[in-house]
């Protein structure tokens, strides 16, 4: 039986959250930290989080205090002000798109994309983000994942993406 997996996510080692660094000004999840991961040959993880308007940011929490030190949740704010938004640790990043991401890596490294939970209860109430997700993913090369904590984002990614 083949793997699941294409060989590079199983012979190449993956950067959680791209290849963060604050040392380095290269916050969780942003641009510079994509790029860094590139240039060391690591495969890539990000995190992607929903917007108000039905984008996917490459995010990972539901907050935005702790990455940019703004009150509030990212599900209220527009993927234009999401992008708009300075990361904590790097003096010019903003919160990326997952489009974004993706065409910076261009197939050149495996992207694990992780959709995080919506509802925080592992439940049924999953679509929008799983739908955003799977319209950047039709024009996407070179080899990506997506995974998620919820079974019911996974079975949502198995229909839209099969």
């Amino acid at each position: 039986m083949a793997p699941a997996l294409p060989t590079e996510f199983l012979t190449r080692p993956m950067a959680h959250r791209a290849y963060h660094d604050l040392a380095q000004q290269r916050p969780e999840n942003s641009r510079v930290a994509v790029r860094a991961a590139i240039e060391a040959g690591y495969g890539i993880e990000i995190d992607v989080q929903l917007t108000s308007d039905g984008g996917a940011v490459v995010f990972h929490d539901y907050q935005l205090d702790r990455l940019a030190g703004l009150p509030g949740v990212m599900r209220a704010r527009t993927m234009e002000d999401a992008q708009a938004i300075p990361l904590l640790g790097a003096s010019d990043e903003t919160i990326p798109s997952i489009s974004n991401v993706l065409e910076i890596v261009d197939g050149q490294v495996p992207v694990l994309i992780e959709i995080k939970d919506q509802d925080g209860a592992m439940g049924p109430d999953v679509g929008p983000l799983e739908e955003a997700v799977a319209r950047v993913l039709k024009n996407c090369t070179g080899p990506v994942a997506v995974m998620s904590f919820n079974p019911h984002s996974v079975a949502e990614m198995a229909r839209l993406c099969p």
